[in-house]
């Protein structure tokens, strides 16, 4: 995810919240659409842009929509609603990613609409925002504790491409585990291929460096 780009979540309660604050975390811009924007914690909503009102409502989804959007998350416990904010929120800005929570067993017709679907089940907050980030950063979701393992791809334009390990001064609380099949584990003389995926484990304060190294941002 760029730094410098937009996710909008509409709805999704605490959890909503939650996935909102790991995008603040990576630098990233948030703005909530919720009906009841009470309910969230009013102390923990730095870098996060709270609009209340219906997200079905075309002049608050446009209102909440920027230039900079690149992605909306519709994460309420409606999947009609969900689809409407997928489908509305695509007539403002053609390209925008569309994820929506879908609790109907049958998902292909809801496949064939939005770009990626989060079930109910597996809609924990790590879920959400690997379906909402796209591929080239996936957050391995069974992790526990506060450490980060990540799945990431190297950028062409990336400051650590085509570098040895041994070259590159990532940042303290970091490590590269091995390439993203786990066919190889990382040494010194490992060398961080351009378009190529690796597995990579972090401190939550290094984590954002590290996928910026990895990004070229």
């Amino acid at each position: 995810m760029a730094s410098n780009s937009r996710t909008v979540i509409a709805g999704g309660g605490r959890v909503g919240f939650r996935v909102a604050r790991f995008f603040t975390q990576r630098r990233g811009e948030v703005t909530i659409i919720e009906k009841n924007p009470d309910q969230l914690d009013e102390e923990k909503s730095d870098g996060i842009t709270v609009v209340r009102g219906d997200a079905t409502n075309p002049a608050v989804l446009s209102d909440a929509l920027t230039d900079d959007t690149t992605v909306i998350g519709a994460l309420t416990d409606s999947d009609s609603t969900n689809l409407a904010v997928c489908l509305a929120a695509r007539t403002f800005q053609p390209d925008i990613r569309t994820v929506a929570r879908i609790t109907n067993s049958d998902t292909d017709e809801y496949e064939q609409l939005v770009d990626e679907v989060v079930f109910p089940e597996r809609a924990s907050v790590k879920t959400a925002v690997n379906a909402l980030s796209g591929s080239d950063v996936r957050t391995f979701e069974e992790v526990t504790g506060k450490m980060e393992v990540f799945d990431i791809r190297v950028a062409t334009d990336s400051t650590v491409a085509e570098q040895r390990l041994a070259d590159i001064d990532l940042p303290e609380g970091s490590l590269v585990i091995s390439g993203a099949g786990g066919e190889r584990t990382a040494t010194s003389e490992t060398r961080l291929e351009a378009g190529e995926r690796y597995i990579v484990a972090a401190d939550p304060d290094a984590a954002d460096s590290v996928i910026s190294a990895f990004r070229g941002e």
